[in-house]
């Protein structure tokens, strides 16, 4: 429980700081990394990571839509066929899910398979 909750943590910390500057991808390494290096389980990983990742981008498209009062995201729903603007907000946050969840998993997994065995 400890682990996870600190990955979860330092996924939201790196999400918010190093994710302006950065492409996901290179967020992507630096999830794996953590999780490597903090050796949590596979689930608790992939559900900590993947947590962390599609909650801060859920909240900071949320937090720029409303800041900014723009059209975008209506006018993106319309184009993508969605009756509902809101539905674009939980697609970005099933695909951060997805991006932080299998990178946690791939850093878990790296992990056990430099471990050694008994």
């Amino acid at each position: 429980m400890k682990k996870s909750l600190l990955l979860f943590v330092i996924v939201v910390l790196m999400v918010l700081v190093v994710g302006p500057y950065t492409p996901y991808w290179i967020l992507m390494i630096g999830v794996a990394t953590v999780s490597f290096l903090v050796g949590a389980g596979k689930v608790s990983s992939f559900g900590s990571s993947g947590l962390g990742f599609g909650l801060t981008w859920m909240a900071l498209s949320l937090f720029i839509s409303i800041k900014t009062d723009s059209e975008l995201p209506k006018r993106m729903a319309e184009l993508m066929g969605l009756e509902n603007d809101n539905l674009l907000l939980f697609g970005t946050a099933l695909l951060g899910f997805l991006i932080g969840g299998f990178s946690g998993l791939t850093g878990s997994m790296l992990r056990k398979l430099f471990e050694r065995k008994n």
